[in-house]
């Protein structure tokens, strides 16, 4: 079904990395909010000669979407799942008692310590014990 399947110690060794791109990732977003809110200011304003400007904006917001796309890429082709941007949410495969299943990591976290079911979601999130020692 995946790629890679993690072990909860290779997962742990990957949050490093997932700080910093979730981190990068989180900004980005913010950049393309105000960006998206200044391009609607001026796309409405009833100020003539906008185009130049516009296009600019547009460009920006562009820009902002491409550099996103390529931090979730640099995650995703690790075999990282983004789940949430705004929490800081991912997912890395695993599988317990040969089953698939997702160890789910928050920001704020120091280290993977929850899993969850395929379909179950954040909101499905068991701690993860010594008894899972297949992880």
């Amino acid at each position: 079904m995946f790629k890679k399947y993690f072990t909860i110690e290779e997962a742990n060794c990957h949050i490093p990395f997932v700080k910093e791109e979730m981190s990068e990732l989180q900004n980005l977003q913010e950049s393309f909010t105000e960006s998206v809110k200044h391009y609607e200011l001026v796309k409405h304003s009833p100020i003539p000669d906008t185009g130049e400007k516009l296009f600019y904006l547009e460009c920006m917001v562009d820009f902002v979407e491409i550099q996103a796309n390529l931090h979730i890429e640099r995650l995703e082709r690790n075999g990282i799942l983004v789940k949430s941007i705004d929490h800081g949410l991912v997912d890395f495969p695993a599988k317990v008692e040969g089953e698939p299943v997702l160890l789910c990591w928050r920001q704020g976290e120091s280290q993977v310590k929850y899993y969850h079911g395929l379909f179950e979601g954040f909101t499905g999130r068991k701690k993860i014990s010594r008894t899972d020692d297949e992880i």
